[in-house]
């Protein structure tokens, strides 16, 4: 019997999948709005061609990128999103300094300063 490939999280910078711990995976929602907004927020402009369909079939997302608040577990085995949940929680400064750091940051433009200092 073959095994099934583990789900890989598809929010840029994040390494984790399905077969290394216990942490939920979420679909691309089907809603071609809010399906725009999680591609949004996960930076993954490779993937901006792809119909909400398709997202959904084939990309995930895991839970650290969306506030504990939104996620509701009604069992060891069975955890989901609140309505409207929308991914806010990325780390998309780790590797400018730091490639080993896990230090999550919310979605937010960065201002003149920040983006000057992430050069130095």
């Amino acid at each position: 019997m073959q095994s099934k490939m583990p789900d890989c999280c598809a929010a840029a910078n994040c390494n984790q999948c399905t077969d290394q711990s216990n942490i939920a995976f979420f679909r691309f929602p089907l809603d071609p709005e809010r399906c725009k907004q999680w591609l949004d927020n996960c930076r993954r402009p490779d993937l901006e061609k792809k119909t909400p369909e398709q997202l959904h079939r084939l990309y995930k997302l895991c839970a650290k990128h969306f506030e504990p608040s939104l996620i509701c577990r009604h069992s060891a085995l069975r955890t989901v999103l609140k309505d409207g949940a929308v991914p806010t929680i990325f780390d998309f400064t780790s590797h400018l300094n730091n490639p080993q750091s896990r230090n999550r940051k919310r979605v937010r433009e960065l201002t003149e300063e920040e983006l000057a200092a992430s050069k130095k």
